[in-house]
């Protein structure tokens, strides 16, 4: 009997247990506000975490907003804080997508959008650096591509050999009113090297940026990141500076586009290449810049 009861009382526990894994279960389920709100709160908070910027930080980075330290313990005021006009203040502030703040999309951001298509696009997308001078956020114009790249393959093969995509990725400093200073990564999109077309546009970026660092007017520096990386970066699935933190080596894209210095690479490409630079409107932004 002794044996029966006790029997009978573990399997009520276990029962019990289930029925509590199943009412969670059900309750996420049934309740996709919560869902959502959880949702939001987690990707603020990851955002900043990301970014290195700790509690205290984040108060320096949204006190224009109104937020307060002690917001940030409590979950229901935080989130009523984290009104439209909130929203699109750190969407602007991080270069994000809304919908992905906001729990409705997986993307945080869309390095597809009009402004930050370079190919067919490059003056306009050089007057965007040099605005980036002029605001005083110090732009560090970063090329992207992936560990191992054979651009001299992909430039001979074209399409006849693997993808070798590269990127652009805009880093800035802002600073706050208490004089905290952060980063934050404007990513653009993502052409193959393979394309004779997409790799002279970049190749004449690549000039415009050396002339430009030449001028005291912005960094220019190459980064090399692994496939996988490459993959969720050129696809907006990850923040650029989760992909940057765990990057794989660096490399130097003047090697293969210079007005101040000899190539290392594709040097003959250059020769026609620089010749054809200087014909393009883009060889003119900086003369137009300095004149304002």
């Amino acid at each position: 009997m002794f044996i029966e009861k006790q029997a009978e009382a573990l399997s009520t526990s276990h029962q019990s247990v289930v029925n509590m894994i199943l009412d969670g279960v059900a309750e996420t389920t049934m309740d996709p506000v919560s869902s959502t709100l959880g949702t939001i709160r987690d990707r603020f908070f990851h955002l900043f975490e990301a970014h290195g910027l700790d509690l205290p930080n984040i108060v320096s980075v949204m006190s224009p907003q109104g937020i307060k330290l002690s917001d940030l313990g409590n979950n229901n005021r935080l989130l009523d804080l984290l009104n439209r006009k909130m929203m699109s203040f750190i969407t602007e502030t991080f270069f994000l997508q809304s919908d992905w703040l906001s729990g409705s999309s997986e993307y945080p951001i869309n390095n597809e959008r009009v402004e930050v298509r370079w190919h067919d696009n490059l003056q306009a997308v050089a007057w965007r650096v040099l605005g980036y001078h002029k605001q005083g956020l110090e732009p560090n114009v970063i090329f992207v591509r992936r560990k191992g790249a054979k651009f001299e393959l992909a430039r001979e093969k074209g399409d006849g050999t693997d993808r070798e995509d590269i990127g652009v990725i805009i880093k800035l400093t802002r600073r706050t009113n208490d004089g905290l200073a952060f980063s934050v990564y404007d990513s653009w999109a993502f052409e193959r090297w393979n394309y004779w077309r997409c790799r002279e546009q970049m190749k004449h970026l690549i000039a415009f940026c050396d002339k430009a660092v030449g001028l005291g007017l912005l960094k220019l520096s190459g980064i090399e990141l692994n496939d996988e990386k490459i993959a969720a970066l050129s696809q907006s699935r990850i923040l650029p500076v989760e992909a940057l933190a765990r990057r794989s080596g660096f490399w130097f894209p003047e090697d293969y586009a210079s007005v101040r210095v000899d190539v290392k690479f594709e040097a003959d490409d250059w020769i026609a290449q620089r010749a054809e630079y200087e014909k393009r409107a883009i060889s003119k932004v900086l003369e137009d810049y300095l004149k304002k």
